[in-house]
This record gives structure tokens, C-alpha cells and sequence, in this order.
């Protein structure tokens, strides 16, 4: 059901890290754990030796890695793919490598070991009839040594090859790394310097915020002066009696500023604040806005539906001229 059953639930499986290798002869293998056993047949003796030789070393990883699993069972808990690095990744690529190469020295010890064993026992030999099972037995130690010495060289390529690649990787990355520091600095520098500069600007805003004071107390001053002087003026103000037989209207004339009545509560009204004369000057230094003096010609457009449409294409619903006599909807277009 899961990876982790394969080897328990799987029909023709074999535990490899307990089982036993063994050579029948020139090209039978035979596998076997316990009450399982299997016997295997290679088409040539190199052949036989390769599959030896694979088997050897998948069973030294077999070992390797149920002891690890045996170490870290109980404190470890399951991590998930997405937070492994690329880097743990890497790491552990060329750790697989140099275990393979640490199985392939040991087993060219092995078999070095046993190929040295059976030259001894040629050279102790005295009987000639014994003379050729020995030659052909040392023959294969011989062809086994050179196959996982071939092994061993092919293993050291791999990881030359997996070390190099890396290398040049890890070598660009430290470049990036390097180019964005020197970014960051620079950046860090000129942020200093507008640092710098937004300090000195601050330094120097003081001297505005004064001259603002002193601009704004000047000016209510001034109001204060004109409200005293408008009150001066109310207290010396002379009224006199309206004459029943004037033959005409006494005109007087008068600031239009400082337009006063006497004798109701509208002349408080109508007199309003020193604040309002100022702001009634502002007024009066703002352009006129220039007013047109005849109303435009009308547009000549023929009076049709798709005329009228094909003019008011890009304008704005308002400024869309539409004649009376299409003010009511008359068919679907219209109406959407």
C-alpha cells in the first residue's frame, strides 16, 4: 500500500540486508533469506559478476540504512518535502556518494583479500590435476576485482562530476550574494544622504515658522487697530432730524467699505467684521471670469436617428444634443 511496505508485502521481494550472495558457478547466482531462496541465471560470467557486484553494493546501502532508521526512530519526527532545502538536499547527495565509495573500497579490500588467498594456495599446489579448478577460481577473483574496481573508478567519477557541477553552482550563487550586498550598501548609503539632507532642511524650517509668527501677529494688529478706529468713528458719528420739506434726497457720499446705517439693528448687521473687508479685498483682486455675449449658433446636424449617433460617439451623456422629437423611446436601441 505504501513505499515504506514494499519490501514485507510485495510477492517476490527479498530483504537485502539480511540476505546471503553466493555463486554456484560460472553464471547461476543464488539469493537467500531465511526460507526464500532464489536462484538466478546470467547469460555470461561478466555478466554474472556485474549483478554480483550491484547486489553487494545494494546490500551495503540496505544495512547502512536500516541503521540509520534503527538510530533515529523515536526522536525524529516526519518532515514534509516542502521544507527540505535545496542545500540539505545537495548535502545529502554527496553523503550517498561517499558511502558508495567507502562500500566500494571495502569490497575491493574484500575481494583483493580473497584473490591473494587463492595465489597462495596456486603456489602451494603439487598435484596437477587440482592445478586447473584452482586457475579458473583465481581467474574469477580476478575478473571480480577488476569489475568493482571499475565500479570504484565509476563512483569517483560521479562525485567528481556532482562536486563540480555544485561548485560552479554554489560559486554563482556566492556572486549574486556579493552583488546584492554591494546593492544594499549603496543603497544604504544614499538613504543616508537624504537622511542627511532631510535633517539640514529641518534645521533650517525654524526661521519660516518665525517669520509666519510674525506675519500673523502683524496682521491681527492691524485688525485690532481697525476695529478701533471703526469704534471711533461710531462714537463721533453726529445724527440729525429728517426734514419734512426736503425738495430732494440728501446724497452723501461714502466709503462702500465701511457702509453704515444708524438708528436700527440691521447697521451691526450690514457693517460685519474687519476679518470680512479683508477677505472682500482678496475678492476684488481675483480676475473676472469673462461671460459670453451671444448664445452660439446652432449645430447643423440633419435630423436622423444615425446621424445623431454618429456625432455623440466619445462625448459625455450631458453634452449630447438630441432633438424633441426623439426624446421618446421608439424602438430597443433606444431604449437601452
Amino acid at each position: 500500500r505504501t513505499q515504506a511496505e514494499m519490501a514485507h508485502t510485495c510477492r517476490g521481494t527479498i530483504n537485502l540486508s539480511t540476505a546471503h550472495i553466493d555463486t554456484e558457478d560460472s553464471c547461476n547466482i543464488v539469493l537467500s533469506n531465511g526460507g526464500r531462496t532464489y536462484h538466478l541465471k546470467a547469460n555470461s560470467e561478466v555478466e554474472r559478476q556485474r549483478w554480483v557486484t550491484a547486489l553487494e553494493l545494494a546490500k551495503a546501502k540496505a544495512i547502512r540504512m536500516r541503521n540509520n532508521q534503527s538510530d533515529d526512530s523515536g526522536d525524529e519526527e516526519p518532515a514534509s518535502q516542502s521544507d527540505k532545502s535545496e542545500l540539505q538536499g545537495t548535502l545529502k547527495t554527496l553523503s550517498s556518494k561517499l558511502e558508495d565509495l567507502s562500500t566500494c573500497n571495502e569490497l575491493i579490500a574484500k575481494h583483493g583479500a580473497a584473490l591473494q588467498r587463492s595465489l597462495s594456495e596456486l603456489e602451494s599446489l603439487k598435484v596437477p590435476a587440482e592445478s586447473g579448478e584452482k586457475i579458473k577460481a583465481v581467474n574469477e577473483r580476478a575478473t571480480l576485482c577488476r569489475i568493482t574496481s571499475n565500479a570504484m573508478i565509476n563512483a569517483c567519477r560521479d562525485f567528481l562530476d556532482l562536486a563540480e557541477t555544485h561548485s560552479r553552482k554554489w560559486q554563482r550563487a556566492l556572486q549574486y550574494e556579493r552583488e546584492q550586498r554591494i546593492r544594499l550598501e549603496e543603497t544604504i548609503e544614499q538613504l543616508a544622504k537624504q537622511h542627511n539632507s532631510l535633517e539640514r532642511a529641518c534645521r533650517g524650517a525654524p526661521g519660516l515658522s518665525s517669520t509666519s509668527t510674525a506675519i500673523t501677529s502683524t496682521t491681527k494688529g492691524s485688525v485690532q487697530s481697525a476695529k478701533g478706529e471703526a469704534s471711533d468713528e461710531d462714537e463721533e458719528t453726529e445724527y440729525f432730524d429728517a426734514m419734512e420739506d426736503a425738495p430732494a434726497f440728501i446724497t452723501v457720499t461714502a466709503d462702500p467699505k465701511h457702509h453704515r446705517r444708524s438708528g436700527s439693528n440691521l447697521s451691526g448687521a450690514s457693517e460685519g467684521h474687519p476679518e470680512d473687508w479683508n477677505l472682500e479685498d482678496s475678492v476684488n483682486l481675483l480676475p473676472k471670469k469673462r461671460r459670453r455675449t451671444r448664445i452660439p449658433d446652432k449645430p447643423n446636424y440633419s435630423l436622423n436617428l444615425w446621424s445623431i449617433m454618429k456625432n455623440c460617439i466619445g462625448k459625455e451623456l450631458s453634452k449630447i444634443p438630441m432633438p424633441v422629437n426623439f426624446n421618446e423611446p421608439l424602438s430597443m436601441l433606444q431604449r437601452l
